[in-house]
């Protein structure tokens, strides 16, 4: 407990010093305490905005997570965090687009993740073109907003449909389409890392999710061929045989 409050303080007196001069005049410890998003991207920098696009994904809905964190002293009760969309600011719908999810600062913490879940099946639209929200937190009761007081997130669901450079004619991949892809990551994702979670996290640094990074050449049929064909294509062409087209039938 001593490790948490000395994390809030240590908290508070970094926002101080980030803030501005009337927030520094409102703050005192007799008024309700304040909250701010703290999002930061892998090089740890804090950001304001990101953007999520489903590609291949299967899955119905992706959750991005946003960290709120404390100016103040924990508390012994759960704290709501009311967040609100800014009208005007975007086209998301909540209940459409998005559901939030956990936006409560539990007893005892300096942080929560608010969940927000973007929803792929409720609007068509976002195949064709790309939806945007902006997200501010509300004061409530027993919480007010300082700092970082807004994030936007940017997501759509526009599915390629050419073949991407990496998906080589002479490989043993099934011929592409949509559906052949979005099982090839299936496969990808849930095989290669019980295979060898080194080589499949050396893939993803080197080409990015869903290969966005890859090119044909030096790409990862090119540097790594057999590992790729003997956990992921061969299981993937035991399980599909003939409900997808190959170019080739995958074998050592």
């Amino acid at each position: 407990m001593k490790k948490v409050y000395q994390y809030a303080v240590l908290v508070a007196l970094t926002m101080l010093a980030a803030c501005t001069e009337d927030d520094y005049k409102l703050y005192d410890t007799k008024q309700k305490d304040s909250v701010f998003f703290e999002y930061k991207n892998s090089n740890g920098e804090q950001i304001d905005s990101v953007s999520y696009a489903f590609n291949y994904d299967i899955a119905q809905t992706h959750t991005i997570q946003i960290p709120v964190t404390l100016m103040g002293m924990p508390s012994q009760h759960d704290r709501p965090i009311y967040i609100e969309a800014v009208n005007g600011a975007g086209d998301m719908v909540e209940g459409t687009h998005y559901t939030i999810t956990n936006s409560v600062l539990p007893a005892g913490k300096v942080q929560a993740l608010v969940d927000i879940n973007l929803l792929r099946d409720k609007d068509p639209d976002i195949q064709q073109r790309a939806k945007k929200v902006v997200f501010r937190i509300k004061e409530n009761e027993v919480l007010r907003a300082v700092g970082n007081k807004s994030f936007k997130i940017i997501y759509s669901d526009i599915r390629p449909t050419l073949r991407p450079e990496w998906w080589s004619e002479w490989s043993p991949l099934p011929v592409y389409s949509y559906k052949s892809a979005q099982l090839f990551f299936k496969y990808f994702y849930e095989l290669a890392p019980k295979a060898n979670d080194k080589i499949y996290k050396e893939i993803v640094k080197r080409y990015g999710d869903y290969f966005v990074n890859a090119k044909e050449r030096r790409g990862p049929f090119a540097l790594y061929s057999d590992f790729l064909k003997q956990y992921v294509l061969i299981p993937l062409y035991k399980d599909h045989p003939t409900d997808i087209e190959w170019q080739s039938v995958p074998e050592f």
